[in-house]
């Protein structure tokens, strides 16, 4: 289980996303997501101290983060803490699933089985009780895209 000393360790760490590499955002927004549990404010506590920006949309409902270089890696929250969403427009869901895993299911990290949701979607179910369902970006997501993709926490 990820812990609060993960948490120091995680914020420890240099800001990869300075670089603007996507491939890095994704591993900031996952640890940030997982480790948060749902909670907006320890998961924008991380985001932040990366450099990442918080902006609150109370009409939709979400709590965006968005990284502080480059413009294609999104995380957003339900402000109810129902779900933590990581979203790039350039990294698609095969890589997004590999760096996922290594990211979050390593050597020191969470346990987890692969599974498919409703969908038939791949979906990694950690033992802690956290699902990160792996799919493509955009409002009307598939089980996979070749250009984008996107990976939903829940709690």
């Amino acid at each position: 289980m990820l812990t609060r000393l993960t948490l120091a360790l995680f914020l420890a760490t240099p800001a990869a996303a300075q670089d603007a590499d996507p491939r890095n955002q994704l591993v900031e927004g996952y640890m940030a997501c997982m480790s948060g549990g749902g909670d907006a404010d320890l998961t924008g506590e991380m985001l932040e101290a990366l450099a990442w920006t918080r902006e609150d949309d109370g009409e939709m409902g979400l709590i965006n983060f968005y990284p502080g270089a480059g413009d294609s890696t999104v995380v957003y929250m339900a402000d109810d803490g129902s779900f933590c969403h990581v979203e790039s427009l350039t990294v698609d869901s095969a890589t997004a699933s590999e760096i996922l895993a290594a990211s979050l299911g390593g050597d020191e990290g969470a346990p987890f089985d692969y599974a498919k949701d409703d969908m038939g979607c791949t979906r990694l179910d950690f033992e802690t009780g956290v699902q990160a369902t792996i799919t493509s970006g955009g409002n009307d997501p598939t089980c996979g895209s070749d250009t984008d993709s996107g990976v939903r926490f829940t709690y």
